[in-house]
C-alpha cells in the first residue's frame, strides 16, 4: 500500500499528485467517466493543525471548505446550503432539495441516533475506549443504485492517545484531484470540534482509501499544478503565514450560521467579516475588494491563491 506521511496536507499533497502522474496503471470506467485507479493508499498527518491547502493553480476554494465543514457539524442535508457557494452542486442531488450522502445528517439523524453526541458522551466516560466509531455507510446504500450521492467515507474511528484525539477515516473511494483537499479539511474540523468538546488537543489524522483515483479529465490540470509549484515554495508559504486558529474558533462557535451564510447572526468577529465580504463579492463580483479585505493568515493566502487561479482561466 502506498503511503504519504507528513505534518499536514501541505507536506504531502504535491507528492501525491506527482505519484499519480508518474504511476503506470490501467484506466477504468465509471458513471462519472474514465479514471486511473491507484488502489489502496494511506495518508497520515502527524500535526494537522492547519489543513487548508496552499497550492497555486489548484483552485481550492477555502470558503466552500469552511461552509461544508460547518454544514457537516450542523447535521444538515439541504442542497441549497452548498449551492450558495457552488451553484452546480445540484448534480449530486437525487431530489433537487437534499443530499443523500450528507455526512453531518448521517452522523446525527440518518440512522435515527445522534452518533456525534453519543460518541462524545462515550469518550468523556471512557478515555480508553476503542469503540468510538461513527458509521456513515448503511445497508440501504448497497441497493440504492440510482443515487447520485452515496458516501465515499464509510466509517470514522476516534481514539484518545497520549491525551490527544486521533481520527481515522475509512474511505471506499476518493478522488485525488477534487476530493482529497476538501475531505481532509472537513474531517479535521470534525476532529477539532470533538477534541474541543472533550477539552483536549487533536492528535494524528489518518485516511485509508481503498480506491484512490484520478479522472482522465483532470490529468491536464494536475500537470499544470505540478509544473507551477514546488514543495519548497509550498513550505515557504506555510511557514510565513499565521495559522487558522481564529478561523477554526469561529467555525466551532458559529457552524449553524456559517452553514447557511446567515451573516447577521454570526457572532464571531473574524468569520462575520470574512463571510460578509465573501457574500458581497458573490453578489457584485467584486474580486479586488475581496482580495483587499482578506485576513493576513493561512486562510487569506489560500483564498488569494484560489482567486488568482480563477483569474488565470
Amino acid at each position: 500500500m502506498k503511503s504519504f506521511t507528513g505534518e499536514d496536507i501541505n507536506s504531502v499533497y504535491l507528492d501525491a499528485l506527482i505519484f499519480a502522474l508518474d504511476s503506470s496503471c490501467t484506466m477504468a470506467r465509471s458513471r462519472c467517466g474514465a479514471f486511473f485507479d491507484f488502489g489502496a493508499v494511506f495518508f497520515e498527518f502527524k500535526n494537522p493543525v492547519n489543513q487548508l491547502l496552499l497550492l497555486d493553480k489548484r483552485k481550492f476554494n477555502p470558503f466552500f471548505a469552511v461552509v461544508e465543514s460547518a454544514w457537516v457539524l450542523s447535521g444538515r442535508d439541504q442542497l441549497s446550503d452548498l449551492q450558495a457557494i457552488i451553484s452546480n452542486y445540484a448534480q449530486f442531488s437525487d431530489d433537487g432539495n437534499t443530499l443523500n450522502g450528507a455526512y453531518g445528517f448521517r452522523m446525527q439523524n440518518y440512522f435515527e441516533i445522534d452518533q456525534l453526541e453519543s460518541l462524545i458522551t462515550l469518550l468523556k466516560k471512557d478515555k480508553e475506549t476503542r469503540r468510538a466509531v461513527i458509521t456513515l455507510y448503511g445497508p440501504k446504500d448497497l441497493t440504492n443504485n440510482d443515487s447520485l450521492d452515496i458516501p465515499c467515507n464509510t466509517a470514522i474511528f476516534f481514539k484518545i492517545r497520549n491525551s490527544k484525539l486521533d481520527i481515522t477515516i475509512i474511505n471506499r473511494s476518493n478522488d485525488l484531484y477534487l476530493g482529497i483537499p476538501y475531505n481532509v479539511f472537513v474531517v479535521n474540523v470534525l476532529q477539532q470540534y470533538i477534541a474541543n468538546r472533550l477539552g483536549i488537543e487533536i492528535g494524528v489524522q489518518r485516511h485509508f482509501t481503498d480506491c484512490l483515483h484520478l479522472y482522465e479529465r483532470d490529468l491536464i490540470k494536475v500537470k499544470e499544478i505540478i509544473s507551477s509549484n514546488s514543495q519548497l515554495k509550498v513550505n515557504k508559504w506555510r511557514e510565513e503565514s499565521s495559522g487558522p486558529e481564529r478561523l477554526i474558533e469561529g467555525i466551532l462557535e458559529n457552524f449553524n450560521e456559517i452553514s447557511t451564510l446567515d451573516i447577521d447572526n454570526i457572532s464571531n468577529p473574524y468569520c462575520k467579516q470574512v463571510f460578509g465580504n465573501y457574500v458581497r463579492y458573490k453578489k457584485n463580483d467584486e474580486k479586488s475588494y475581496l482580495i483587499e479585505k482578506l485576513p493576513k493568515d493561512t486562510f487569506g493566502l489560500s483564498a488569494t491563491l484560489w482567486l488568482n487561479a480563477l483569474s488565470s482561466t
